[in-house]
């Protein structure tokens, strides 16, 4: 595929760049839970300050997520990863309802300590999905482009 000027190498240097300075959709759904969860969190706290102890133990299993969200940038693979953010979301959201409405009790927010490492295993299993996709849909990529380029190297043989 060559461009208007004719440098193909041009356009795919191009394209590389833009493509690198994006992050997916999965990465601003991940983002947007720590947010939304820190500031819901940090406003239950006394003094709003004393919420972010519990940041890193609560959404400590999205900084994986959100790491995986910038390397892995196939749809599908972005498409398992915010699956991954929104029942993370779910499942603090349960455990924040259950620990400060349904069952208020003055120890109940030590539950957001284990938070994390009670869904790290299932996060894990979405990790590992979303590794597998991507290393299948790459696979299929680069299977396709060598088709395709030796379907172009056929037709651009001519007989002398």
């Amino acid at each position: 595929m060559r461009s208007e000027n004719g440098s193909s190498e041009s356009l795919n240097v191009a394209i590389t760049k833009q493509h690198h300075l994006r992050f997916g959709v999965a990465f601003y759904i991940t983002a947007a839970v720590v947010a939304i969860g820190s500031l819901v969190l940090c406003a239950q706290a006394d003094p709003f300050y004393a919420g972010l102890s519990f940041l890193p133990f609560s959404f400590g299993p999205l900084v994986i997520t959100a790491a995986l969200c910038v390397a892995l940038r196939t749809f599908y693979a972005q498409l398992v990863l915010a699956m991954s953010s929104l029942v993370y979301a779910v499942w603090f959201s349960y455990v924040f309802a259950h620990t400060f409405y349904i069952n208020p009790d003055p120890q109940s927010p030590i539950a957001f300590v284990f938070l994390g490492i009670y869904a790290s295993p299932v996060l894990a299993a979405f990790w590992l999905g979303a590794i597998l996709v991507y290393c299948l849909t790459k696979t299929k990529s680069v299977d396709e482009r060598s088709t395709d380029e030796s379907i172009l190297e056929i037709r651009e043989i001519k007989p002398s």
